[in-house]
């Protein structure tokens, strides 16, 4: 019985440090076509971006806004599986997009419910992330596309908060499982004259210390040290913190306000593997945001008991860390501070509106 193939789309930062041999893309894909049960000789359809010369030669194919030409690999047919192994799956068919500058996931992504693409595979970091689910968010939410999710950056927080594997085959053999789960997606969104546009986060945006670091540590560096990058960053940022005043204004009516070192409304456990939360206060798909803050410490022992509990993940006992379920919040702050969003440069302002979008995003994960 014939059945209409499922079209992927597989977004892939080419920058990313677990992305720059070929050996990766070939795993992943190894994944994505493998069904042992399959016995067909017809070949799997894999498209990728060639170079000048090669498109020249090659029939034109239309990505989604890709500005590459493409052309299939060489078939893979049964019984001559050739470099990717296993049998390939004639139910699937797999358009490989490469990244050429910031901004791109987004726009593939928010063209592949027109393209007719099922699922959105992203792999990359964090940012790669952030950015195929702001295109995923353009699309009417009945005809948004699955997304999966290979994570593939230096310290991938949101990929460590849902369980995904730290493998690129294993992370790939989740994203065409059955099993997915619908999650939460921030928007954050600068209200005044001349404000910048209201942006979309996966989980977390915040201000005040470790924050530069997210968006500041070098590309080279992720790539070359991981996580410690982060935290070598991290520990230099203590050395200035500094106080801002500003005033959180909860859908409740409860207003907080005072001098904040941080402050993070978030949607994970783990924020650059700096601050992390404890996993049994945090529900990615709950329709609700936590905000975080950690007041400003007046004396040493204040900064000794905000580390301690920081380290502990318990803040029952720090008076000066506040932890709230949010569905909505909105920020005054006395300055206009640089943000991090799923870990990229993001302009604030003296008024912000955060949210929640309940439930907005199918992720394949783990059953």
């Amino acid at each position: 019985m014939n059945t209409t193939p499922e079209k992927i789309l597989l977004i892939i930062n080419p920058v990313s440090g677990r992305m720059k041999s070929t050996s990766g893309l070939y795993e992943i894909l190894d994944e994505l076509y493998r069904d042992d049960a399959v016995d067909t000789a017809d070949a799997a359809e894999i498209s990728l971006p060639l170079t000048e010369s090669e498109a020249e030669k090659a029939p034109v194919k239309s990505v989604a806004k890709a500005p590459a030409k493409v052309s299939p690999l060489p078939s893979l047919a049964s019984g001559n599986a050739g470099p990717l192994g296993g049998e390939p799956n004639p139910n699937r068919r797999v358009t490989v997009a490469l990244t050429m500058h910031r901004g791109h996931a987004t726009q593939l992504a928010s063209a592949a419910a027109v393209e007719g693409y099922d699922t959105v595979i992203c792999c990359g970091g964090d940012g790669t992330f952030n950015e195929t689910v702001a295109g995923l968010m353009t699309i009417e939410r009945k005809s948004r596309p699955v997304l999966g999710y290979i994570p593939a950056g230096s310290t991938n927080d949101f990929a460590a908060s849902m369980g995904l594997s730290g493998t690129l085959r294993e992370a790939a053999r989740v994203t065409v499982s059955a099993h997915q789960t619908r999650i939460d997606i921030g928007h954050f969104r600068p209200l005044g004259m001349n404000h910048p546009p209201a942006r979309h986060f996966s989980y977390i945006a915040s201000f005040g210390a470790f924050t530069a670091t997210s968006y500041s540590t070098s590309q080279a560096a992720k790539n070359l040290f991981g996580h410690l990058a982060y935290l070598v960053a991290g520990i230099k940022d203590l050395g200035n913190i500094q106080a801002h005043h500003a005033a959180f204004d909860l859908q409740d009516g409860t207003r907080i306000e005072g001098d904040f070192i941080f402050g993070a409304v978030t949607n994970t456990t783990s924020a650059g593997g700096v601050i992390k939360l404890p996993s049994d206060l945090v529900s990615l798909s709950d329709g609700l945001l936590e905000l975080f803050l950690i007041h400003m410490p007046k004396t040493a022992l204040d900064l000794q008991r905000i580390a301690t509990a920081l380290l502990a993940q318990d803040f029952s006992g720090c008076p000066l860390i506040e932890l709230h379920h949010i569905k909505s919040v909105r920020i005054l702050m006395d300055d206009c501070l640089s943000w991090s969003l799923d870990g990229e440069e993001a302009i604030g302002g003296k008024r912000i509106e955060i949210g929640c979008h309940g439930g907005a995003v199918r992720l394949k994960t783990r059953a």
